[in-house]
């Protein structure tokens, strides 16, 4: 089994090294957009997007938490559960695509992580997304996980 290194590069950009190579392959993104309060695609281009991303970590081992996000249009406990559908429907499709189940969970987070200003429409709608953030093994993906879950749990609390 190859080991893999994650690390920023000075561009800013995400690179996987492979270290018995020592070669810098980029980590392929995944930014999928939603249309407004439903788990439909904003459009057709998103579906290619997922098939490169799978292609990505079947050729890499790699495992990623794909993380749902939403604007903040409606409440915060309609808004996890949306973000949640989202990135379960993503997760799922990847599999479909030969991604192991191992290799890959699902994380809804509402409105609590926006990119973009939310009193926008344009911010809005990029902030009803889905990414993956990716990981070497199943022990990272399982800490992320762990402190992401702790992270919204105090944000959750903290609204209330």
């Amino acid at each position: 089994m190859k080991k893999i290194l994650i690390a920023s590069c000075l561009s800013m950009s995400l690179f996987v090294a492979n270290s018995m190579a020592k070669e810098c392959i980029l980590v392929e993104e995944l930014n999928v957009e939603f249309n407004n309060a439903t788990a439909v695609y904003s459009n057709n281009a998103e579906k290619e997007e997922l098939v490169k991303f799978a292609k990505f970590m079947k050729e890499n081992d790699v495992y990623a938490v794909i993380e749902g996000h939403t604007s903040s249009l409606d409440d915060a406990a309609y808004n996890y559960d949306l973000s949640t559908k989202r990135a379960v429907k993503v997760m799922n499709e990847l599999k479909g695509l030969g991604v192991s189940k191992s290799h890959v969970r699902a994380m809804g987070f509402g409105e609590s992580s926006p990119l973009y200003n939310n009193a926008t429409q344009e911010g809005s709608a990029k902030n009803r997304r889905v990414i993956a953030e990716v990981f070497n093994s199943a022990e990272e993906l399982d800490a992320y996980i762990k402190l992401e879950k702790s992270r919204i749990k105090n944000i959750v609390l903290s609204e209330q």
